[in-house]
């Protein structure tokens, strides 16, 4: 029952959303659930806590928390202006609590609700799976190393953003690649323990709560190895390239793959200026991140994506498909060609010492010269 779990809801052809995010503890499933409607619909969003048993039936009771529309708990007096305009426009509001009970159906998470105005309902959602391979093709109009290099210099600057990966495996972040997947107590408990441990270490006054500085410090935590909701991206269709091919062997089966974002576009439909990742609508959003804290930052072109997705592929192709527009292109590269793609990386200045600054990078790029296998 673990996992992340997404289906869509309809309340008198109202459309909307609902996410479960569910944790094994051990004796009982933690997480939580989300409901939210079309934005432009203005309506609150609902959070609900959950703990549910192991032992059959899955049987919990749960109160109702309001959220706004874009995300964000709200205030009393927000819940109160929301419940009348409810009643006003529909006649209802949403009940403060509901009996549920979850099961296992054909694969799918069954909830089965009843709430305390005597309602009934049940909603089927899908898990969401991350372990599968990446569904989409490599370009077919770059398919070798001269094709894409001539490419991406014919591209407006930053209007692509660009990951390496030595493999086809779907983008997902490192913290929903973990057992853990409940994004409120990451935020809630995970960050402000982390930030107390590391601000000492960072000679600026970030301060925890500033969505700015959030940003900051979730990239901080991201490039030394904490799992975070954050993907790294680069503006260099290069540095993507070094990170695909940096540990691929030339006789390797897979090809590297470099993930192509198209995010002026995907940004001018979904992008936020600020953003809330766990108490929010399904979101993607492309964020650039103060470079405090961070000396690889400003060398690699780095900026980051912020999601409450596990599959971060399957909601950007439904959006495409709902939009009529492609956002994700991927180039699939042969292995074989690891070998001049990375001395021709290196001749233009991008090593792991120029990528890394510091000793580690200095002692690596002497390493990978000095130890490398004679050609």
């Amino acid at each position: 029952m673990d996992g992340q779990w997404l289906g869509k809801i309809d309340v008198n052809g109202i459309t909307g959303s609902i996410r479960v995010d569910l944790e094994d503890r051990g004796d009982f499933f933690f997480g939580h659930a989300y409901i939210f409607y079309e934005e432009d619909l203005q309506r609150p969003g609902f959070r609900y806590s959950l703990r549910i048993p192991k032992s059959s039936p899955h049987k919990i009771n749960t109160d109702t928390w309001f959220l706004g529309s874009a995300g964000g708990e709200m205030s009393s007096a927000e819940r109160k202006s929301a419940e009348a305009i409810l009643r006003e426009k529909y006649g209802n509001t949403v009940p403060d609590r509901l009996n549920v009970e979850f099961s296992i159906t054909d694969r799918k998470l069954r909830i089965d609700w009843q709430a305390t105005d005597n309602n009934i309902g049940t909603e089927l959602l899908v898990r969401s799976d991350i372990a599968a391979k990446s569904q989409l093709l490599g370009r077919q109009d770059l398919t070798t190393w001269d094709q894409f290099r001539e490419w991406a210099v014919d591209q407006q600057p930053r209007q692509y953003i660009f990951r390496g990966q030595a493999s086809p495996n779907k983008l997902a972040s490192s913290f929903h690649r973990t057992w853990r997947k409940d994004l409120k107590t990451w935020v809630a408990q995970d960050v402000p323990a982390l930030f107390g441990a590391v601000i000492e270490r960072v000679n600026y006054p970030l301060q925890l709560g500033q969505l700015a500085h959030n940003g900051a410090i979730w990239s901080i935590l991201q490039h030394h190895g904490y799992p975070t909701p954050m993907l790294d991206w680069t503006f260099s269709p290069f540095v993507a390239a070094f990170f695909a091919f940096q540990n691929v062997k030339s006789e390797d089966e897979e090809a590297p793959r470099i993930y192509i974002l198209d995010q002026s576009a995907w940004t001018a439909k979904y992008g936020r200026n600020a953003f809330i990742v766990d108490d929010a609508p399904l979101q993607l959003v492309v964020l650039e991140s103060l470079s405090i804290g961070n000396p690889r930052s400003g060398p690699q072109q780095a900026l980051s994506t912020v999601t409450n997705l596990a599959d971060v592929e399957a909601f950007i192709r439904e959006r495409e498909e709902l939009d009529g527009q492609t956002y994700l292109t991927v180039c699939d590269l042969p292995a074989n060609d690891r070998n001049r793609i990375m001395r021709e990386l290196e001749l233009m200045g991008i090593t792991y010492g120029s990528l890394f600054p510091g000793m580690d990078g200095v002692c690596r790029d002497i390493r990978d010269r000095l130890f490398a296998a004679p050609s």
